[in-house]
């Protein structure tokens, strides 16, 4: 599977990660598109959850890139300190997915993005050749299955293949309009900060391969009664979610709606069990009509901020404050010697011999 089509398939498996639509991207998306996703980066961010989000990630990634960088060889150490380097939440402002039906259908990623292509070369994993078609400069991977990036000139960049992004650049200031049932749910959920429209029905999800876990498997349960996904969610300033869910049969819409039905008992239960007050969950609605499964959620803004006051005040939310405010754990304090610091650059090491100064950040 390439890396277009591993981007789309994982925002099909994740609808609730996909936000208001912006004309100059959607003008670019193809006439025979079946899916459509949009993930508002900037309104997700400036949100209550997007705001903790953000930081609970960079101290989680923070960590995790020192541990990598002190187990990399020092000609990769430059290329990791790179990729943290930039602030993904604040350059990447907006990200498009749209796809069409079948496996050799095209497919499109379209980002609006501060990022210009010397920092995308300069990233190393997107290396190669830069070309041009209708002046966009377009560059092209030298790794297999990744497609081309091209930029146009109002901070938009297509990643896809050769063909399909060649012709989301002739469609620049087109109308192109989309199928009439895939337009009308764009036009139902597009004012959400994250949503997804879809027509026609998914592809069965393919069989015989073993879950890792019992989770795991529930999951592949459901996902396999699933058909079709059109919702959005907004963040800000309430918590809204409204999205229909269509099974493959009547009976998996039924069971879908029994397996909410214990998942929300199970979860207002340890709540209350846990004298923590509301759940969020007081306003979630649903309903069957025939094979669709209709979802709603709304929580006060005010509610939403208490939860997350909440999460901070519980033990395992102190620790996490407490670690980041704590110095890194390799970094300790030696016992005093009653010596006078060693001169900079250098360590003083003490043997039965005496006492030797040892030069550091040097090539030995």
């Amino acid at each position: 599977m390439t890396f277009c089509n591993k981007l789309l398939a994982l925002a099909a498996a994740l609808p609730g990660l996909a936000a208001a639509a912006d004309p100059d991207m959607m003008k670019l998306v193809m006439p025979d598109a079946s899916m459509v996703m949009e993930v508002n980066i900037a309104k997700i961010m400036a949100s209550p959850i997007g705001s903790a989000m953000r930081e609970a990630v960079h101290q989680g990634v923070a960590s995790q890139v020192q541990a990598k960088l002190a187990q990399e060889k020092p000609e990769l150490q430059e290329r990791i300190a790179l990729l943290t380097s930039i602030d993904w939440s604040q350059q990447v402002q907006d990200v498009v997915l749209a796809g069409g039906a079948g496996k050799s259908a095209p497919a499109l990623i379209i980002v609006r993005t501060s990022l210009d292509p010397a920092r995308i070369q300069a990233l190393k994993a997107f290396t190669g050749n830069m070309t041009e078609y209708q002046g966009v400069p377009i560059l092209v991977s030298d790794k297999p299955g990744n497609g081309v990036f091209a930029f146009l000139d109002n901070s938009i960049v297509l990643v896809g293949q050769m063909a399909d992004v060649q012709s989301a650049i002739r469609r620049r200031g087109q109308h192109a309009a989309l199928p009439a049932a895939l337009a009308a749910q764009v036009a139902r959920y597009s004012g959400y900060d994250i949503w997804a429209a879809q027509a026609g029905i998914l592809p069965q999800p393919l069989s015989g391969s073993a879950a890792a876990s019992p989770a795991e498997a529930k999951v592949a349960e459901f996902l396999a009664k699933v058909a079709g996904f059109n919702g959005g969610l907004r963040l800000s300033p309430d918590f809204d979610l409204s999205a229909d869910i269509e099974a493959r049969t009547e009976k998996g819409a039924a069971e879908m709606a029994e397996g909410l039905r214990s998942l929300t008992s199970m979860a207002r239960s340890q709540v209350r069990n846990a004298n923590q007050g509301v759940s969020g969950l007081e306003g979630f609605r649903y309903h069957v009509n025939g094979k669709h499964v209709m979802l709603a959620l709304h929580v006060p803004e005010e509610q939403m901020r208490a939860g997350l006051r909440q999460m901070r005040a519980t033990p395992a939310g102190r620790m996490a404050v407490a670690a980041r405010q704590a110095p890194p754990a390799s970094i300790s304090t030696p016992p005093s010697s009653g010596l006078p610091p060693p001169p900079a650059g250098t360590i003083r090491v003490q043997s039965a011999e005496g006492t030797t100064l040892i030069p550091v950040g040097k090539d030995q």
